[in-house]
């Protein structure tokens, strides 16, 4: 289960890297994409989904990452354990997509640079990041490569940018992990979603 400590950590700095983090980001320099129709996407900052029923924002999390068998200065000091993890409440993301094993993410007003694509693992009540860690502090915290998916990226207009995974996802549960301000390394925004696969009519 997701600790007291985890839940604070992640409330409070969720109020403040959101708004900052979006704020650093150099919006990407792009330019226009055919065959796009990005006609009423929403005018607000953030990452969207364009569904059958119409336009539909990612909600975000800040991933902070933590080892449940360490106090943070412990983590941060990397004693004691080889790997964090950064988690997402909920067993499942309130975004479930269908029949689209390679869906395309516009992001509006975010930069695509050093943006991730990363499956999580379902647990009882909500889903982990799994990060090993290095002794290495700048980079204390990465993802593995094999929870990483490969992402096209394609200007569309202006500061939206359209992103699409280069290979099928499997059904499950995942996030695209944004820094939470320019040259963040560890501490991200991720918004999530899930995949479900073929769906029936």
């Amino acid at each position: 289960m997701m600790t007291i400590q985890r839940l604070a950590a992640c409330a409070v700095a969720s109020a403040t890297l959101f708004a900052m983090g979006l704020i650093a980001q150099d919006n990407p320099a792009t330019a226009t994409a055919g065959n796009m129709d990005i006609s009423g996407i929403p005018d607000a900052r953030g990452i969207y989904y364009h569904s059958a029923d119409g336009w539909v924002p990612l909600s975000y999390t800040v991933l902070m990452p933590f080892d449940e068998q360490r106090p943070v200065a412990l983590e941060i000091l990397n004693v004691g354990s080889d790997h964090a993890g950064a988690d997402i409440p909920g067993r499942h993301s309130g975004i479930q997509i269908g029949n689209d094993p390679r869906p395309i993410f516009y992001l509006h007003g975010i930069s695509p640079n050093d943006l991730y694509l990363v499956r999580a693992e379902t647990k009882s009540d909500y889903r982990e990041l799994v990060m090993p860690i290095s002794r290495h502090f700048k980079e204390w915290a990465h993802y593995r490569e094999k929870d990483l998916t490969d992402i096209g990226i394609q200007g569309v207009n202006g500061d939206i940018v359209a992103i699409k995974p280069t290979a099928d996802l499997k059904p499950g549960e995942y996030a695209l992990a944004a820094p939470s301000e320019k040259g963040a390394r560890w501490i991200r925004l991720g918004f999530d979603f899930g995949v479900l696969g073929a769906v029936g009519h």
